[in-house]
């Protein structure tokens, strides 16, 4: 029933002898192009995400907010370009309604956190930033 299986080593060989000759030319290729680069770096990562009219849907302020300047990456955005994303994102916002209420939860352990007059960030890129106290507005040690 069953049937003796031969190996033809010689092909087999063979076979893998042109695979190495192709690997060696891919190698020599990508060094080529390295040394051309020098010590510059290619980003291979996902693609940057882009808001899209549905991207706060569901969301309030500040979720949106964290969201928005975690997509972004710093530096620091201002309460417009905030308020503006949110919008664009499907997010009914208004500058003013945007700074008051990043403005609030400030005051206590929000992840985004004021940088400076009407600039934001998450707090996790200021981690020696003192945050501000809920009761009297003075900044925590």
């Amino acid at each position: 029933m069953s049937e003796a299986m031969t190996i033809d080593y010689k092909a087999v060989i063979a076979d893998l002898k042109a695979r190495k000759a192709k690997l060696e030319e891919a190698i020599a290729a990508l060094e080529g192009i390295a040394a051309e680069l020098g010590d510059a770096k290619v980003w291979f990562g996902p693609a940057p995400k882009t808001i899209e009219v549905d991207t706060f849907i569901g969301l309030n302020i500040n979720q949106a907010a964290e969201k928005y300047l975690q997509m972004t990456g710093k530096p620091a955005k201002s309460t417009e370009q905030i308020a503006a994303a949110l919008n664009q994102g499907g997010l009914s916002a208004t500058v003013g309604s945007v700074s008051t209420i990043l403005r609030r939860s400030d005051r206590g352990d929000s992840p985004v956190t004021r940088v400076g007059r009407s600039l934001w960030g998450l707090a996790s890129w200021y981690p020696n930033r003192p945050r501000r106290s809920k009761k009297n507005g003075e900044e925590e040690a």
